[in-house]
């Protein structure tokens, strides 16, 4: 049996009920454009971030291997004057070499475990301390020109004797990493960093 569909009268004249054409539809996902729209808003976000991110490895990479220097200066003026023997630091612009005088410099590998500051401070007064330490690439150790002023060039090979009682051999260093560097002066009684620049273009 046939259902009769509901009549309205409107002006004496009997119509169906009005039907909508269009129906709402619940739809799920993301079109193309709302990906699209994600993605390049994360791009941006990533090109914005990306300097600053580069920017913290140039300088902890810097700051590592000034650090290591400094430790060097700081053990070669301690050992010289517990052991009464001269200590002597070997450098060029891309390493650096700690032993007693007299001795050949250590094995770079050899000594790599010793790159820590326990590792440093365990030695005792009485032991020998060699240390043997590569620049991290493309960092570069470099030295004031003596001809010109503000000037700084590559370190040539260069060996400063820490002798017992006298004052720290080592004037000021720099340190190069591109555009950034490290400028590190000591203290003449102490060996220890007196005056630190950095500069990150």
């Amino acid at each position: 049996m046939k259902r009769a569909h509901p009549r309205w009268s409107l002006g004496g004249r009997s119509r169906l009920p009005l039907v909508p054409k269009f129906i709402a539809v619940h739809r799920t996902g993301f079109t193309l454009l709302e990906m699209v729209m994600v993605l390049v808003i994360i791009a941006i976000l990533a090109g914005l971030s990306m300097p600053a991110m580069q920017s913290a490895f140039t300088e902890q990479a810097v700051r590592k291997d000034a650090h290591q220097f400094a430790l060097m200066v700081k053990t070669a003026m301690i050992q010289s004057a517990e052991q009464h023997r001269p200590y002597i630091i070997d450098v060029t612009d891309t390493t650096m070499a700690l032993h007693p005088m007299g001795e050949a410099p250590a094995d770079p590998d050899a000594s790599s475990s010793t790159n820590d500051d326990d590792a440093t401070a365990a030695n005792s007064a009485t032991e020998d301390v060699e240390v043997t330490s590569e620049l991290d690439p493309p960092n570069q150790l470099l030295t004031p020109d003596l001809q010109k002023t503000d000037k700084w060039i590559a370190m040539p090979p260069t060996s400063w004797v820490f002798q017992p009682g006298d004052l720290c051999p080592v004037p000021r260093v720099r340190l190069k990493r591109g555009e950034a560097w490290l400028e590190m002066s000591f203290n003449a009684l102490t060996g220890n960093v007196e005056n630190e620049t950095f500069d990150l273009p």
